[in-house]
């Protein structure tokens, strides 16, 4: 389309000023009028034709029938989605619902483990392609598949669907404290395997040799009995320790007074409650605190109680690690006169 010509006179040229007729008036005798529709221009000449807009409604049938046909074309894949994703998580949840209602305890976990055996399968299979492409070696592929092994949980994971919820909420509701404490001594223990995986992941690929990794190992293996051997010593205590009643805990308290009493006697005899008694009870305090936090260490982190040690080597060490402890206390307490009464010399 052409543009049209501009006008040869202004707008305004033909509007009555104020003072002859109203506005009103003028716009309904010679307001602007549309022409009817004239046959095209010719060659040339401008187009002066007025193109009037068709409402909505007035639109041809063919041009509605075909809006309809272009938004049903691009809806009907859409849909076709929706209904293949309904029809499937259907499908799923009520697979879901029937494996929880009909199968045993013995199938689910024969099936869970034969699922997560072949997808393990499969990831090994995709890793070694992979890595074969790239020229990896048999002796590089066995330690990687040992270092997997290790990182990898011998029992399946956890489901992530509603069997797996279920089974979760079931476990937990059914667990006494005896199994969840073993629970969680698993999972430190796989915890802990994992982390060594990946040290020595990391020290074979700074150049750790073989040997050196033995003796790593070997000393990994002594630490560990060590920390079992300590673990049941605690869990000992603790069991004692609950089943005890009122009396055991009456002797328990004379007991700690008898032996902190021969700690303060051994301080005085060499001269440690003489040299903090002219202080006063804010250094009786400094030097208990500081003789606490050595008792503590030597006891396991306060695990130990005073009252627990029964041999005579132990016995004699804890009297004299509690000296300072003991000695601090009397200051104190104001008790150092005390000991000058004693014949202690």
């Amino acid at each position: 389309m052409t543009i049209p010509p501009p006008p040869s006179e202004p707008p305004t040229a033909d509007m009555p000023t104020p003072d002859s007729e109203s506005v009103a008036e003028w716009w309904r005798k010679s307001g602007p009028v549309i022409p009817p529709p004239t046959q095209p221009p010719a060659p040339g000449q401008p187009d002066t034709t007025v193109h009037t807009p068709i409402p909505i409604a007035a639109a041809p049938a063919t041009q509605a029938a075909t809006m309809a046909a272009a938004a049903e074309a691009f809806w009907a894949p859409a849909g076709k989605l929706f209904a293949e994703q309904a029809s499937t998580i259907a499908f799923q949840v009520g697979e879901q619902i029937g494996q929880l209602l009909t199968e045993t305890e013995a199938q689910r976990t024969a099936r869970q483990q034969v699922e997560y055996e072949e997808m393990l399968a499969g990831q090994r299979a995709r890793m070694d392609a992979a890595l074969g492409k790239v020229g990896e070696t048999a002796q590089e592929r066995s330690a990687r598949h040992r270092v997997e092994d290790i990182l990898t949980p011998d029992r399946p994971a956890q489901r992530d669907d509603l069997v797996g919820l279920v089974d979760l909420l079931a476990d937990r509701l059914a667990e006494t404290p005896e199994d969840r404490a073993a629970r969680l001594e698993t999972q430190r223990e796989l915890a802990k395997q994992r982390a060594r995986a990946e040290d020595d992941r990391a020290r074979a690929a700074a150049g750790e040799t073989p040997a050196q990794r033995d003796l790593r190992h070997r000393q990994q293996q002594l630490a560990d009995r060590r920390e079992a051997k300590l673990r049941t010593r605690r869990q000992h205590r603790q069991a004692a320790r609950t089943k005890a009643g009122s009396s055991d805990r009456a002797r328990r308290f004379r007991r700690w007074c008898v032996l902190t009493a021969i700690s303060a006697t051994c301080g005085y005899a060499t001269g440690l409650v003489q040299l903090a008694a002219p202080g006063g009870p804010f250094v009786g305090l400094l030097l208990a605190g500081a003789g606490w936090a050595l008792d503590l260490h030597l006891r396991d982190r306060g695990r130990l109680r005073v009252s627990e040690v029964r041999r005579p080597g132990p016995l004699l060490i804890l009297i004299a690690a509690r000296v300072p402890v003991a000695s601090g206390l009397a200051v104190a307490a104001g008790l150092d006169p005390l000991f000058a009464a004693l014949p202690l010399y």
